[in-house]
């Protein structure tokens, strides 16, 4: 999956959620934080561990026990922000119990239609692939953005402008 989806998913399911905008639109670049482990020679390990999101999850939880936390939901937005990259990359190897292990795991799930013959055959499907991650693995190229995530960028932006046209500043009058 390219950055753009990465960062549109979690943003369009905040908007949904009813997230101020402005608050899901800053917390989007914490959706691609995971693939910095490009740099470290350990795609989908190092970075792309529950542990992480998790953590913050609980530091966050302890923090507003004692009422020492007053952006708990900030918090607790910004993992899921992160979490759901590393569910996003789960049709490949992911490790995502690193650093107990570096055995990746991955979800195969669709649907294919067979016209083999006159009624067409719908045949759902689901497998779990689980695989050693070699490190160094080093990955030569990965998409920024594919024509797909562009346009479902740009629809999703003339959705967002025709729902919050209310609030975008006119420098015109009507006459």
């Amino acid at each position: 999956m390219d950055l753009l989806f990465h960062m549109l998913i979690p943003f369009m399911l905040a908007i949904i959620a009813g997230v101020d905008p402005k608050k899901a639109l800053l917390l989007t670049p914490i959706a691609i934080i995971p693939d910095l482990d490009l740099l470290l020679t350990g795609h989908r390990v190092y970075l792309h561990s529950i542990f992480i999101p998790l953590t913050i999850i609980l530091i966050s939880l302890l923090l507003k026990l004692k009422q020492k936390n007053p952006h708990h939901n900030l918090l607790v937005l910004a993992s899921l922000y992160y979490l759901s990259h590393l569910l996003l990359d789960l049709s490949g190897p992911v490790a995502i119990l690193w650093p107990l292990t570096t055995v990746g795991y991955g979800i195969a799930i669709g649907i294919t239609v067979s016209q083999t013959s006159i009624f067409p055959t719908i045949q759902p499907y689901l497998s779990l692939n689980v695989e050693e991650i070699p490190l160094p693995n080093v990955v030569t190229e990965g998409a920024i953005a594919t024509p797909q995530s562009i346009t479902i960028a740009l629809l999703f932006f003339v959705v967002l402008v025709f729902t919050y046209r209310d609030r975008i500043p006119r420098f015109y009058t009507s006459s």
